[in-house]
């Protein structure tokens, strides 16, 4: 009798290790998920693309539409865009300067995001291994 108690117990402590095992990968995938860093790079590349195509898009649309004064308010792009204007060529350089600031934003973007994911990941951290040392008594 006492053997067969005994296989219970191994079986159900078997189990009970294999739930809490997945159970820990499980929270270690969700803890990486959220807490993935993103790409500088390639968040620079697409903020810039996207900048790009809307200026652009945004120029040529109004040339193709044409009339007495073409696009009065984006003419006001010239100021930050030094030799933008609202004709063809113009819609391509300033798609090149808006590529550039989009890429500039993204990848800044993208590196204090890093940055402040690492600070808190840090901290966190450095505040459980604090909690850890000043319990480390109750523990024996």
């Amino acid at each position: 009798m006492e053997q067969v108690t005994e296989r219970i117990r191994a079986g159900a402590t078997d189990e009970l290790a294999a739930k809490l095992a997945a159970l820990a990968a499980r929270r270690r995938e969700a803890i990486r998920r959220a807490f993935t860093r993103l790409h500088p790079l390639a968040l620079g590349c697409g903020v810039g693309a996207v900048a790009a195509l809307g200026v652009t898009l945004a120029t040529l649309v109004l040339v193709l539409r044409g009339g007495a004064m073409v696009g009065a308010n984006l003419r006001a792009l010239a100021s930050y865009f030094p030799g933008y204007r609202v004709d063809v060529p113009g819609a391509f350089l300033g798609g090149a300067y808006a590529f550039a600031g989009g890429f500039l934003t993204g990848y800044a973007l993208a590196a204090f995001r890093n940055l402040a994911l690492h600070l808190v990941l840090a901290w966190s951290r450095w505040s459980a291994e604090r909690w850890r040392r000043r319990h480390l008594l109750d523990e024996i």
